[in-house]
This record gives structure tokens, sequence and C-alpha cells, in this order.
């Protein structure tokens, strides 16, 4: 029986013995000391190790595309998993120390799968091969209800990040078209009081041309009447 590292069977798993009495002390199954060991064989068929991994994985998705996955992410997963599976491990031998013994060999042989059956049989008899499916089968349901509990959490969070994404950006693109739209008013108007600037330069220079040839007209005509009246005069003083 492994140590519990990870409490899946109080999240995930209904105790059947929750309207018992709960002070009940819990007998493991008697266990006889075990001094049968694997023979060393050659192994030519190995089973997948869960050694950290070093490179992005490629995950299939859902769409059939591949998602790049961290290393650090997938290790971190994986070692939950594997954490949840050990917590799962109930009293006595059963398919989880089966398990266990198979995977330490490292050999998908025939013949280390019969042997593991013997060891376990020496350590309790009603260990069968029908048994052992059959704890399998519990194994693997109850890890399939966390990865479906946790795709559930996973997609419900994705979209909730998506859809506030889209509200966020709906958002931005309203503000926009709103400045867009100020923009071109205030475009608009300067346009407008270019215009203006324009009108205001052409109808000045012509006012400003006119009082400039009133004043020069004013100074001519002074100065031919000027001149005649001096004319009259100096004739005045000359001729009488």
């Amino acid at each position: 029986m492994g140590k519990e590292k990870f409490n899946w069977k109080g999240l995930f798993i209904n105790d059947e013995n929750d309207n018992e009495d709960t002070s009940k002390e819990v007998v493991p199954k008697k266990t006889t000391e075990n001094t049968t060991s694997f023979p060393k064989t050659k192994v030519t068929s190995k089973f997948p190790t869960s050694a950290p991994i070093t490179s992005k994985a490629n995950i299939p998705t859902s769409t059939g595309n591949k998602l790049h996955v961290s290393s650090n992410v997938l290790n971190t997963i994986i070692e939950m998993y594997e954490a949840g599976f050990e917590s799962l491990n109930q009293p006595g031998y059963d398919f989880y120390e089966f398990f266990k013994a198979i995977k330490a060999v490292g050999s998908n042989e025939p013949t280390v799968y019969k042997m593991a059956l013997t060891m376990a049989q020496s350590v309790d008899s009603k260990v069968t091969k029908s048994a052992l499916l059959s704890q399998a089968d519990y194994y693997i349901k109850e890890i399939e209800k966390v990865h479906k509990q946790y795709s559930k959490q996973g997609n419900s969070k994705k979209i909730s990040i998506e859809e506030s994404q889209k509200n966020s950006k709906q958002n931005l693109i309203t503000e926009i078209s709103a400045l867009e739209k100020q923009l071109m008013e205030i475009q608009n108007q300067i346009s407008l009081k270019k215009n203006e600037l324009h009108s205001l330069d052409t109808n000045i220079s012509s006012e400003l041309s006119e009082i400039e040839q009133k004043i020069a007209a004013n100074d001519t005509a002074r100065s031919k009447i000027l001149e005649t009246i001096v004319t009259v005069v100096n004739g005045i003083k000359n001729n009488l």
C-alpha cells in the first residue's frame, strides 16, 4: 500500500461508509513475507517511462492540430496524476501494488506478468487475474473522473477568458470607432478653419489694397493741388 500524497479520495470518491460508525478501525489485509524475486531476464519490451520531459511535447487537440505544451506544465500534470493514482491505493495487495511491481521491472514480457502474479498470490491468495482487472477498472474510472472534472474546469476557464477577451475587444473597437468619429469631426473643423483663414487673407488683402490706393491717391492729390497753388502764388509774387 503506497503512502498517500494527493487526496483524490476525499474529492472524487464517494465514501460508501459515510453513514457508518467512523470510529470503526479499518483492518488491512494480512500479508505474508515475500521471498520471491523476479528472474534476471533480458528486457526486450519496455514500458514508457515517466521521467521528466526536457522538450516540448506535441499533444493532439480535439481539432486534430498539435498544441505545443511546455515540459514544465506537462511534468507538473503527470506528477499530479501519479500522486493521485497513489492516493487511490486500496488496503492490502491489489492492482496498484501489481502495477508498481511490473513497472519497477520495466518489462512487458509475459514471463514477468506470470512471475508478478505468483509473487502477488504468495502475499494474498485472493489475487487473481479477474480481481486485478476489476481493480484496474476501478482505478481507470476514478482517473477518468478526475480527467473529466479538470477538463470541465479548464474548458470553463478557457471560455470565460475568451468571453472576457471578446468583450474587451468589442469595447476597444467601440471606443476606437468613437475616437475616429471625433477625429473626423475635428479634421472637418480644421478644414473649415483653414478655409476661413484663406478667406480672411483674401478679404483683408483686398481691403488693405483699397486703403493703400486711397492713401497713395491722397498723397498724389495733395501734391498736385499744392503744386498748382504754389505755381499761382509764385506768379503773383513775380508778376504783380
